[in-house]
């Protein structure tokens, strides 16, 4: 009796000092050169879906942790994605896809990018829509869906919010932001859309399209946040080193108080991520930077690259 209350408190004190813990897991990619981006997940296939910049194309990673090719680079051509968004109710998984001096194996030397539209199941284009082309940097960055079906795509160079009405299923320029530097990360709650940009987390009415800042308390930093997700009371962003909890009032008008979410020496300019069922799941280490030669806008070589790692975490 003695020496089985003596195991049970050494299991129960194991436990105490950190028996595994199912808070937080991470999956290395088994290629290295991605250089990811967005991120969506499909709850019905229980899929994380990947974007990868330079391989031009989407892969999924399953509950287990197995990969598999979701959209191959055939689809996107001379296209890398950008931010990604799959939308339950209509089984779409929507693209924001550029060609640009960015480093993919196309090796653009021009500005053009779009919106595309797939069945994730089968891997078909569904629809392609409003290529922009221009001397002068232009692509669409994020994309989220409102529940009526609407997407809403940030054009970030140009400061820039487009719509695609599911009335209409055409793309339109719906505001110029003023005063406001490349918005990026854009989510959305009822009527309102939330886009991260270089000067903080703003406030766009779908309806009336006022744009309102909201305002950051305590010194809080809500600039240059890459993704953006939106939760009960809080916004996940990505600040390149560090994933950060943004709270909000009741009113969703001003930012209370920040957290560290998660950060570490692995990260290495950390872009996007998704939650899903009190999860979050995302990119620690895209090395978009520093997997780069900024000389040449090429990719170095694959052994001075790290393994991409892509975390879940308990919220």
């Amino acid at each position: 009796m003695k020496n089985t209350s003596l195991l049970l408190m050494g299991i129960f004190i194991l436990c105490l000092l950190g028996c595994e813990s199912p808070s937080k897991n991470d999956y290395e990619l088994s290629v290295k050169d991605l250089i990811p981006e967005g991120t969506a997940y499909n709850s019905v296939e229980e899929t994380l879906y990947i974007g990868s910049v330079y391989k031009q194309k989407v892969i999924g990673l399953d509950k287990q942790g197995a990969e598999q090719e979701i959209l191959g680079s055939d689809k996107f051509g001379k296209y890398s994605p950008l931010g990604i968004y799959y939308d339950s109710l209509s089984d779409r998984l929507w693209v924001c896809a550029s060609m640009a001096p960015l480093v993919h194996q196309g090796r653009a030397d021009q500005w053009e990018t779009v919106v595309m539209a797939f069945d994730p199941s089968d891997a078909r284009l569904i629809k392609k829509y409003g290529k922009l082309f221009s001397e002068n940097p232009v692509f669409y960055n994020d994309i989220t869906v409102a529940d009526d079906g609407s997407v809403y795509i940030t054009e970030s160079l140009n400061n820039r919010i487009f719509r695609i009405a599911p009335e209409s299923d055409s793309l339109e320029l719906i505001i110029e932001l003023e005063g406001f530097n490349f918005p990026n990360g854009i989510t959305h709650v009822n009527n309102l859309l939330f886009v991260a940009t270089d000067q903080g987390i703003i406030r766009v009415d779908r309806y009336s399209k006022s744009v309102y800042l909201l305002k950051a308390k305590n010194g809080i930093d809500a600039g240059t946040i890459d993704g953006l997700e939106v939760t009960d009371d809080y916004f996940i962003g990505h600040q390149s080193s560090k994933v950060v909890k943004f709270y909000f009032d009741n009113g969703m008008t001003t930012l209370t108080h920040s957290e560290v979410l998660d950060a570490g020496e692995k990260f290495d300019s950390s872009t996007t991520g998704v939650v899903h069922d009190g999860y979050y799941h995302f990119i620690v280490n895209s090395q978009i930077r520093s997997g780069i030669d900024q000389a040449t806008k090429t990719i170095k070589a694959l052994d001075s690259l790290e393994e991409v790692i892509i975390r879940k975490i308990k919220l």
